[in-house]
């Protein structure tokens, strides 16, 4: 039995001499791993289609409940992305939280679509603020929703230095001053990035490194999943 999906590849590993396995996520079926045979030879014809961050219609062969790569015709490779190491990074950060977050042929469409989207900001925009926006996204659809608005203790409006209770995923004023200290600036960065209403003067490089290494621990602290590209991206901002 033959099916196509529109699939974006999330990491291969090398299987036998000239072979891949190919952890896909596509729009219609969630996660899955697919053989890629003989894309580690020279001049194979879907080598393009084992390789980070492809995104095509993939065509599969499916045999029980395993899957051979036959056919590919290529959406967008997302080749921007290969040729800054920073953009690289965060959109290796993306496709790892993506892998962390999903279980085997459960359909997300809404992380997909914005996973896409991600991408396609990062190859010809602010690869971190893009990375912040759809970390935050990707937590609310798993039930982490941070809420950035108010004191999560008093209901005041949160503005300077705030304090976020990794355990509650909530931040805190300074007067209710309820787990780590978040500087404002931190603040505004994930403020922009949720959609929210924010300081423009206070957004900087700095604030987005630190906002992306709190994201960095909550995800840790909700999922025990290390994003290793996280960890690289942020050393290299």
């Amino acid at each position: 039995m033959e099916i196509k999906v529109d699939a974006l590849v999330l990491r291969t590993a090398d299987y036998g001499e000239s072979d891949k396995m190919v952890t896909l996520f596509s729009l219609q079926r969630g996660k899955i791993s697919a053989a890629a045979k003989g894309v580690r030879k020279a001049g194979a014809k879907l080598r393009f289609a084992a390789q980070p961050f492809c995104f095509a219609e993939y065509i599969l062969a499916q045999k029980g409940e395993r899957y051979t790569i036959i056919g590919a015709t290529s959406t967008d490779g997302f080749y921007g992305l290969r040729e800054d190491l920073n953009k690289y990074y965060a959109a290796a950060s993306l496709v790892q939280v993506c892998d962390a977050l999903l279980f085997d042929g459960i359909v997300n469409e809404e992380l997909f679509l914005r996973a896409v989207n991600a991408l396609r900001e990062m190859c010809d925009g602010d690869e971190a603020e893009a990375l912040i926006s759809f970390m935050l996204r990707a937590l609310a659809l798993s039930g982490y929703m941070l809420d950035m608005g108010v004191c999560a203790e008093c209901g005041a409006v949160l503005q300077g230095k705030s304090y976020f209770d990794m355990a509650g995923g909530c931040f805190t004023c300074g007067d209710c001053a309820k787990g780590a200290g978040v500087s404002g600036t931190t603040l505004e960065v994930l403020k922009k990035c949720a959609g929210e209403k924010y300081d423009a003067g206070q957004i900087g490089a700095e604030g987005k490194k630190r906002a992306l290494r709190l994201l960095n621990a909550y995800f840790r602290t909700k999922t025990d999943a290390q994003i290793s590209a996280l960890s690289d991206y942020i050393d290299q901002m």
